[in-house]
This record gives structure tokens, sequence and C-alpha cells, in this order.
């Protein structure tokens, strides 16, 4: 009789346990939808054409790699974000890898873009003199600030990203603990 009440009060604690999983995952992927989808959106929309000393200035996150490669990792993260929450329901609890596997992938994806773009906005800033390389972003102020918002939004996801995998690591060991105890 104890263990039946043992028993129940444990699958009890294990359905709390899951609901509040899936209830954290789902807030911080619509979190991290919102930051990569901002970011995607603020860069496209980014252009600015200045004349100077009658020389004409373009900037377009197109004429960067590294801009267009932080652009289109926002647009994955921001797809993944959203078509990850059916999986999350599903497969939460039978295949609890897949899922930390793709969070993990999506994170790396945004950390690695988000500092190369960083890289190249801190040589528009700044220059980098023994280079040759001059500061442009004196040039297309407005710009430069749309690529501020644009890392700022990028780090944000990319943490938000991190805490997702974090929590589906957790959930991952959590599940082959208790699959080991059961068998």
């Amino acid at each position: 009789m104890e263990k039946n009440n043992i028993a129940k009060k444990d699958q009890g604690h294990s359905n709390k346990v899951q609901r509040n999983y899936v209830m954290i995952q789902v807030t911080l992927r619509i979190l991290a939808f919102i930051s990569t989808l901002s970011a995607a959106l603020v860069m496209v929309t980014n252009e600015q054409h200045k004349v100077v000393l009658g020389l004409s200035w373009n900037a377009r996150y197109t004429y960067s790699i590294a801009l267009r490669f932080l652009v289109y990792a926002n647009f994955v993260a921001c797809a993944y974000s959203i078509l990850s929450l059916p999986l999350l329901v599903t497969s939460a609890s039978k295949k609890p890898f897949l899922l930390f596997f793709l969070d993990l992938v999506v994170t790396m994806l945004l950390m690695s873009a988000s500092s190369a773009a960083a890289a190249i906005a801190y040589v528009g800033k700044r220059g980098e003199d023994r280079m040759g390389w001059m500061a442009v972003c004196t040039f297309v102020e407005k710009f430069c600030q749309k690529v501020g918002v644009l890392l700022v939004s990028s780090f944000t996801a990319f943490v938000v990203m991190f805490l997702i995998t974090n929590t589906s690591a957790h959930h991952l060991r959590r599940s082959a603990v208790a699959a080991m105890i059961s068998s």
C-alpha cells in the first residue's frame, strides 16, 4: 500500500517537472523567436547612402559576408525556435537527445555568426591602422548604429538559446537517470 502511495507521489512530481520544463522551453523559444526576428529585420532594412567630398558611400549588410552570415543565422534560428515548438511538445519525453542536439547546433550557429559580425563591426567603428583599413562608421553613422542594435539583439538571442540548450541538457540528464532507475 505504501509503495503505491510513493509511486503516485513520484508520478505526480514527474508530471509537474515535465510541465514546468515545457513551459520554460516554450517561453524561452518565443523569446528567441522575437530577438532573432527583430535582429534580422533590423539588418535587412538597414541601408545608408551618403556623399562625402564628392564620393558616394553606400552601406548595406549585403556588402559584408559576416553581416550576411548573421542575418541568415538569425533567420535560421528564428524558424527553428518556432518549428521546434511542436517537436518539444510531442517528443520532450520520447526523444530528448534530438531536441538537445538541435538546440546546441542553433546556439553555436548564433554564437559564431554574432562573433564574426562583432569583429567586422569593431573594424568598421575603429579601423585597423596596421592593415590600412580605415573606420567607416564616421561616414555612415546611422548604418553602424543599426548594426549595433543587430549585435545586441543577436547576442541576446544567443544567450536565450544557451539557456534553452542548458535546460534541454538538464532534461536529457534527468531522462537518462530516470531510464536507468526504471530498468
